[in-house]
């Protein structure tokens, strides 16, 4: 499964993302795990959610993000959900570009061993096709 969080920058996304992993721990069986451009957020995960600043990590792009995904995923056959704040942040690329495209093609690979949660700052009728599908 691919959730997508959504709204202009300042809507409340990344709060939204932060209660969803909270709630994730609570009803999952698996691990969860939170990657963001940032620490910021560091103290705000609880601690048995597995916390990754992708700046640290050197993640920059989208090969390196989903050579990540694959390798948390490679390393840990418990993962249940992995959030990811501000994807194309991280990879250093616009919303409507191939390799956000790219991106969610291999994601929705992966989404049958796992469940991913992400952030898009966009309005919805700016949003590409290959996103709305994942809004509820």
């Amino acid at each position: 499964m691919i959730k997508i969080i959504y709204g202009e920058k300042g809507s409340g996304k990344t709060k939204k993302i932060l209660d969803g992993a909270t709630q994730a721990l609570a009803a999952s069986k698996g691990d969860v795990v939170f990657v963001a451009a940032t620490s910021r957020y560091r103290m705000e995960i609880k601690p048995q959610i597995r916390f990754i600043d992708a700046v640290e990590e050197g993640i920059n792009t989208k090969d390196g993000l989903i050579g990540f995904v694959k390798g948390l995923l490679c390393g840990n056959y418990d993962i249940e959900y992995i959030f990811i704040d501000g994807f194309y942040k991280m990879m250093g690329v616009e919303i409507d570009s191939p390799e956000s495209a790219e991106f969610f093609l291999a994601l929705d690979r992966l989404a049958g061993s796992v469940n991913f949660v992400l952030t898009v700052s966009c309005d919805l009728d700016k949003m590409p096709a290959y996103i709305k599908k994942y809004i509820d």
